[in-house]
């Protein structure tokens, strides 16, 4: 009896300190509270950060450093605020500390609960944070960092995390930048591949399989070999008839996702394959069309349908669209082709597509509505009106920022546009 009392207390006193935590860790309100249309306004500097980081995978055996700043940072933490619902989130730099502010929304029905999260990183010969603070609980940084540490390496079963905190050599921090010294990434990059092909046992090799046979069963199609531009839809046409061919009205949803992921990896581009598993025939040769597919006479459009297609699937709607707005308001740097909607409509449209062609429901229907297509309106609504090859200056004069009306009213006729295509209308 008296073991029994005592684990009774035991489990008490582990369910008091439990709650005391969630009730120091959880809080009423949001501490931040910023607009990301303002924050994604400088996206287009983000090219050079992009620049920065390839050049360091790519010359994996030099050591480099990265240099962030504030309206880099601004600019990633607003495409994470409009790709996930609930999350707020700034960044504050100064010679002495760099500091990290986060609010997310806990989604429990019935109660507005927030964890605010606020960490402060210091200039060092090594990664160090000060500390971390949820609500009113206060983390040392030194534990914080090992216990994430600790949970990433048990997870992947390696010392994956532990070998990313020492590829950082220094830290160092100005009024506007933070400068990131890397030691050489090619240890940490092979490691990474292992981890990577490790946690790919997990994944869902049903839907790895069947994408690496759609994807071989359309290369092998005569269509491939032209040498002139041929019509998206064909290619979509003839992957889909084949799923059709090979599914039941049981599997026929998983089938339309493994064609459009395939489709995605030949038609927008070999790397979503990295997502998906091991799918190429040849690791050394990605297979791809002659000559680019085209969709409303542009193969540029082809490729942001079927890439955003794929990302629906493998993300969230709200992602997928935030990656191709933010992909769009970076193009507004020099150089880049400028801010189209035009790309967008397309984005909008691809999302739209695997929506309902990976619906249980609708999955069946939508591959017999597609085994007979011949036209792009079918998947794709027109792009007449729609303003494109916006610089910087340009976006910002007639439509301001992403939250303005004029902007959301541009938004709002691709839409409507989406709207009044059949294949569209079949979950409303």
């Amino acid at each position: 009896m008296r073991i029994i009392r005592g684990l009774v207390i035991l489990f008490l006193l582990c369910l008091l300190a439990l709650t005391s935590i969630v009730v120091l860790m959880v809080e009423t309100e949001p501490k931040v509270d910023v607009k990301a249309a303002e924050q994604v306004a400088d996206a287009d500097t983000v090219h050079d950060l992009l620049a920065q980081l390839e050049s360091s995978v790519t010359d994996r055996h030099q050591a480099h450093t990265i240099t962030i700043n504030t309206q880099q940072l601004d600019a990633i933490v607003g495409f994470l605020q409009r790709a996930t619902a609930g999350f707020r989130g700034k960044v504050s730099v100064t010679p002495d500390a760099t500091r990290v502010q986060a609010s997310i929304a806990i989604p429990v029905e019935l109660f507005d609960g927030y964890l605010n999260i606020d960490a402060t990183l210091l200039p060092a010969n090594a990664f160090v944070l000060e500390q971390v603070k949820v609500g009113d609980l206060y983390i040392p940084g030194g534990m914080a960092v090992g216990l994430t540490e600790w949970l990433v390496n048990r997870w992947t079963q390696s010392n994956i995390a532990t070998q990313a905190r020492e590829q950082i050599e220094k830290v160092s921090m100005s009024n506007e930048e933070v400068m990131v010294s890397l030691r050489p990434m090619d240890g940490f990059l092979r490691q990474l591949n292992e981890v990577k092909n490790g946690l790919s046992v997990d994944q869902d090799d049903e839907l790895r399989d069947m994408t690496a046979y759609y994807l071989q069963y359309i290369a092998w199609q005569d269509i491939t070999l032209a040498d002139t531009p041929q019509p998206a839809i064909d290619f979509i046409r003839l992957t889909m008839k084949r799923a059709a061919q090979r599914s039941s009205p049981e599997d026929a949803a998983e089938h339309n996702k493994a064609a459009i992921l395939a489709l995605a990896i030949f038609i927008g581009h070999h790397r979503v394959a990295n997502f998906v598993g091991d799918v190429q025939p040849d690791a050394e040769k990605a297979l791809k069309p002659l000559t680019p597919p085209l969709l409303r006479g542009r193969n540029d459009l082809a490729r942001h349908f079927l890439i955003s297609a794929a990302l629906k699937i493998l993300s969230e709607q709200g992602v997928t669209l935030a990656i191709g707005e933010f992909k769009e308001l970076m193009d507004r740097a020099i150089g880049g082709s400028g801010y189209s909607f035009v790309d967008l409509s397309a984005d909008m449209a691809g999302v739209e597509f695997a929506e309902v062609a990976t619906s249980p429901k609708h999955a069946q229907e939508v591959q017999n509505m597609l085994s007979q297509m011949h036209d792009d309106s079918v998947i794709m609504p027109p792009i007449d009106g729609l303003a494109e090859g916006l610089s910087k200056t340009q976006f910002e004069d007639k439509f301001g920022a992403v939250d303005s009306n004029d902007y959301l009213d541009e938004v709002a006729k691709i839409k409507a546009r989406l709207a009044t295509i059949a294949l569209y209308q079949l979950d409303n």
